[in-house]
């Protein structure tokens, strides 16, 4: 606590209010992030049309991440955050409010598309404000752990509802979140002073990522945990509803206790990057027990919420520790100037939603939904070996 009244008495009190914010965009986020599939499914989408929406929105995600910094460049972070504020508002209530597949189909892409440009735009906002990049593993850890604090308390949230008012309303109670969230940039961030945006240019970047091994290789752990993440919210909802048989208010309570290592363990393990370690041990030691931890879900097949507890939050543990690590390596090479930069970070999350499902279609064609587990846990240990050639920052 005391960190984060000297870096807001250093700065200003948005500093601060970046913490509520993320908490605010979070919530409204992982309120459905996990049950997705199952709405979908509901809507009369197979599980191989769930993956094809998802790979056509990330697909479309990517192609707004590149276009971002032109449209910063204009209309400048603020009036940008605040137009894609009010466009996610009416993705989620057209969501809750619209019956019919074209329209669904429509809202759902439209929100797999702006929400990565909402977070862009929070990571400049943070990095115009951040001034000593010695501390950057730290506050990136708190900025983390008080953002993924919504990660728990949502989907318990979550859980619950369904199992009474259903979809709809679920999907109405999270785009309300992003009311305040207008309200409180519109009043806080007008005068936000806007970095020099420079417009991503491919073959510069491709040349920059064969020549900085460092930037490259935590690029690619980056994308690991993307598809990670990709196939454990495509998938296993489907797959412990569906096939293991929980009811969604247990698979909220499962997913609330699996989350817990990202509020647990990010804010120590950013500073301990910081002081002592770097991020190289911690990074290899997390993707080691997602890997494995990951592939040992395919071999679970017992209804039994205990055991699931269990392996669910173990696979966090190490997913945490990536995410904090990649997150910390990554911004200590950046500022708020490198829109471009952060830009192509931020679209390793929508490219592990193209390849996740591409992946994950391709395996249901000739497997069980069980095993489709397998891929994530051996990619992830895959990159072991680009983390392994990191040049640490200790």
């Amino acid at each position: 606590m005391d960190f984060i009244r000297k870096n807001i008495a250093k700065t200003d009190n948005r500093f601060g209010l970046l913490y509520v914010l993320n908490f605010i965009v979070s919530f409204h986020l992982f309120l459905i992030v996990y049950f997705n599939s199952n709405f979908l499914n509901g809507e009369g989408f197979s599980n191989r049309s769930v993956s094809l929406i998802y790979v056509i929105g990330s697909i479309l995600s990517i192609v707004g991440l590149f276009l971002l910094p032109k449209i910063l460049k204009q209309f400048g972070n603020y009036s940008t955050v605040l137009t894609l504020v009010v466009l996610e508002l009416g993705a989620f209530w057209s969501l809750a409010f619209l019956d019919g597949l074209t329209v669904t189909t429509l809202a759902f892409i439209s929100y797999l598309i702006i929400y990565p440009l909402i977070l862009v735009s929070f990571d400049i906002f943070l990095e115009g404000i951040i001034k000593n990049e010695n501390t950057t593993g730290s506050v990136r850890g708190i900025f983390l752990t008080i953002t993924n604090s919504a990660l728990i308390i949502a989907p318990l949230i979550a859980g619950f509802l369904l199992n009474g008012d259903g979809f709809r309303n679920l999907y109405f109670i999270a785009g309300a979140f992003l009311i305040p969230l207008f309200i409180i940039i519109g009043w806080y961030f007008k005068g936000f002073k806007d970095p020099v945006y420079e417009q991503i240019k491919y073959r510069e970047t491709i040349q920059e990522f064969k020549q900085k091994k460092n930037l490259r290789n935590i690029f690619i752990a980056q994308f690991t945990l993307r598809l990670f993440f990709s196939f454990m919210v495509i998938y296993t909802p489907l797959f412990l509803h569906n096939t293991i048989g929980f009811s969604f208010s247990d698979i909220g309570v499962l997913f609330a206790i699996m989350l817990l290592p990202f509020a647990l363990f990010e804010i120590p393990l950013g500073k301990i990057a910081d002081r002592w370690l770097g991020e190289k041990e911690i990074l290899i030691s997390g993707l080691l027990i997602t890997g494995l931890s990951t592939i040992a879900i395919s071999f679970m097949t017992t209804p039994v919420f205990i055991y699931w507890a269990a392996l669910l939050f173990v696979t966090r543990i190490g997913a945490s520790a990536i995410e904090i690590m990649t997150e910390s390596f990554f911004f200590k090479h950046v500022n708020g100037d490198d829109a471009d930069t952060i830009s192509l970070f931020r679209m390793l999350r929508p490219l592990g939603y193209v390849a996740g499902p591409i992946l994950g279609v391709t395996a249901l064609s000739f497997m069980d939904i069980q095993f489709v587990f397998l891929i994530p846990g051996v990619i992830i240990l895959l990159g072991i070996f680009s983390a392994i050639q990191i040049k640490d920052t200790k």
